[in-house]
């Protein structure tokens, strides 16, 4: 459990670690804007997703162990090797190694560690998710504060690249380390029946509530990319102020989720995910006009309704289809919604670099801002859909399962 929730640190992290040094890039590679950084870290999340529901399939037939570790392990290479070049046609291509190694651990771990105990595989998975909570954090602050404080110097390794080294062996020590301590769940990979089929019905409603209720996932990750271009353009931030606002802000997310799912029991969960979702909405449209003071509190404040949102809605649908078939329903629903998603990073990017010198204006940003919080409003339509999925079926989901969103089962 331990190592697992380890390995999940990093592969949030190594997610999140760029962000916050989208200007320190663009000016070492002489980039066109901050959109050419940002379509790394875009790149990365696009393959992340597309590939998700196909890890899923691999984790049921392959040792999950074997691809939990190896795929730190292949990660974190990636992640050194971004550290070591400076062409960027290679970092793109890196971004794509990263992407389809870190693709395989949600599947992986979640059935893992659930095999591992399964009398509570809730809560097992609960802790697990700790690590998403912890990897947002770290991965932007420690990216930050090394790139503008480490202090030593090899060859010509730019200040952004030492953090990617230094995380990346990190993670590449960890990796092996499980490979040589973690051990597979007893009886595992055992012959199993058919899977039930999805249905029509619910694979067309389970789509229809990823086009809808994708919304919040892209303004979800578009935020984090865009307050990290605010804070250090509009608010004269430094990278590693920067980074650490973006972690900070992204830590609430460890309590958010399991407390969003109990306070929201029964016939309660889906106002209070359209509710949720409205103040989140709300909240984020104010950012432009916060103080150097209040922009954390305010952004945090978001995130506690935005990231709560992923445990509520979750919970929603997976309490409305038979366990044999969650694993493909989170599986469909995150290769659509998260997919559209990963796009966001290099669109906030784009616009922001089309602002020219009014990017160094905080009322410049109320535009994009406004639009994440439309795009949430947008996202409430997605209600009525996941009531069409059907009655609670059996007992509610565990509050501490949720703590990780779209990742209860591996993808089958």
């Amino acid at each position: 459990m331990v190592l697992c929730t380890v390995l999940h640190t990093f592969t949030h992290a190594y997610g999140a670690m760029l962000v916050p040094l989208y200007l320190l890039m663009v000016g070492d590679l002489h980039l066109g804007g901050v959109k050419s950084a940002a379509f790394i870290v875009t790149i990365y999340g696009i393959t992340y997703c597309a590939c998700s529901y196909g890890a899923g399939v691999l984790a049921d037939r392959i040792n999950r162990k074997d691809l939990l570790g190896w795929g730190l392990v292949v990660n974190a290479v990636a992640i050194v090797l971004m550290g070591l070049t400076r062409r960027y046609d290679v970092l793109v291509a890196l971004a794509v190694l990263g992407g389809l190694a870190g693709t395989l651990f949600h599947p992986a771990a979640n059935a893992l560690v659930a095999a591992h105990y399964p009398k509570s595989p809730g809560m097992a998975i609960g802790l697990l998710g700790i690590g998403s909570g912890l990897g947002f954090f770290f991965g932007p602050q420690y990216a930050g504060w090394r790139a503008v404080h480490a202090a030593w110097h090899a060859a010509a390794i730019a200040n952004w690249q030492k953090p990617c080294i230094e995380l990346g062996l990190m993670g590449l020590v960890c990796g092996v380390l499980f490979l040589l301590i973690a051990r597979e769940a007893a009886g595992a990979h055992t012959t199993r029946p058919a899977p039930q089929p999805l249905g029509e019905h619910l694979r067309w409603t389970v789509i229809a509530i990823a086009l809808t209720l994708g919304c919040r996932d892209f303004a979800g990750v578009a935020s984090i990319s865009l307050v990290s271009i605010y804070l250090q353009k509009a608010q004269q931030q430094n990278a590693a102020a920067a980074g650490f606002t973006v972690g900070a802000m992204m830590l609430i997310g460890v309590l958010a989720n399991p407390i969003a799912v109990w306070l929201s029991p029964g016939k309660r969960r889906l106002p209070m995910l359209a509710a949720s979702l409205l103040c989140a909405g709300v909240i984020i449209c104010t950012v432009p006009w916060a103080s150097k003071v209040w922009v954390l509190p305010v952004l945090c404040a978001f995130q506690a309704c935005q990231l709560g949102s992923y445990a509520m809605s979750d919970a929603a649908m997976l309490e409305r289809c038979d366990g044999p078939l969650r694993g493909r329903v989170v599986g469909l629903f995150l290769s659509i919604a998260g997919t559209a998603a990963s796009v966001s990073p290099w669109i906030m990017g784009f616009w922001t670099d089309s602002f020219g010198s009014r990017s160094y204006e905080q009322l410049a940003y109320v535009g994009p801002f406004v639009l994440l919080g439309v795009m949430l409003a947008l996202a409430t339509l997605s209600m009525p859909l996941i009531a069409r999925m059907g009655e609670v079926r059996g007992g509610e989901i565990e509050p501490f399962t949720e703590i990780t969103p779209r990742t209860m089962e591996p993808a089958m």
